[in-house]
């Protein structure tokens, strides 16, 4: 049986409504998301997920784009609903001209956005890397070199693998926590529309 038990701020304890206060104020929202109050019964393991949340996606030199599309991909293919919900819906406010269909192509590998020509090799690498980490060590595989080839630095290819990383581990919280997704995806007009 799968746990959907969140502690909303009203019933939080005072250091879990510090961690709230703080997502709410670095986030600009006036909600926590439901995948962080999942976690508000440890006030420790919160506050860790969130330092990794906040490292991993809100800082850094990698554009927020990208880790959107890097995040949908790995959660469309481990199949996890709240993940791809909230990456799509977080990758079409950033990028208006694209579309929910504009994704599903990204995440199969078939790229018909007008996006950076690096976005998608990104996008490929550090999901299977994510998804498979036993190939990184084919000596067939230099992905590191690759990523260098599209211009990312040492320091941005480390970000790039925490963003995987990052992935994998919310994929697994929201499934076992079956976090239920906070706002109608895709919109109301369509899946095809943003």
């Amino acid at each position: 049986m799968k746990r959907n038990i969140q502690v909303d701020y009203e019933n939080a304890p005072p250091e879990v409504r510090a961690t709230y206060d703080e997502v709410m104020d670095t986030m600009g929202t006036p909600e926590v998301p439901n995948v962080l109050k999942a976690l508000g019964h440890n006030p420790r393991v919160l506050r860790g997920v969130w330092s990794i949340l906040r490292a991993t996606l809100i800082e850094g030199e990698i554009p927020a784009l990208l880790k959107q599309l890097i995040l949908f991909r790995i959660s469309t293919v481990v199949g996890n609903q709240y993940c791809t919900q909230l990456h799509a819906h977080s990758a079409l406010n950033l990028d208006p001209t694209l579309t929910y269909d504009d994704l599903v192509a990204l995440s199969k590998g078939a790229c018909t956005a007008n996006l950076p020509s690096s976005f998608p090799i990104a996008i490929e690498i550090i999901s299977r890397a994510s998804l498979e980490p036993k190939t990184v060590a084919d000596p067939n595989w230099d992905f590191e070199e690759q990523l260098r080839d599209e211009g990312f630095s040492e320091a941005e290819i480390d970000e790039l693998l925490a963003v995987g990383y990052f992935s994998v581990m919310m994929n697994m919280l929201t499934d076992t926590y079956d976090v239920p997704w906070e706002h109608p995806f895709p919109p109301d007009s369509g899946a095809g529309s943003s």
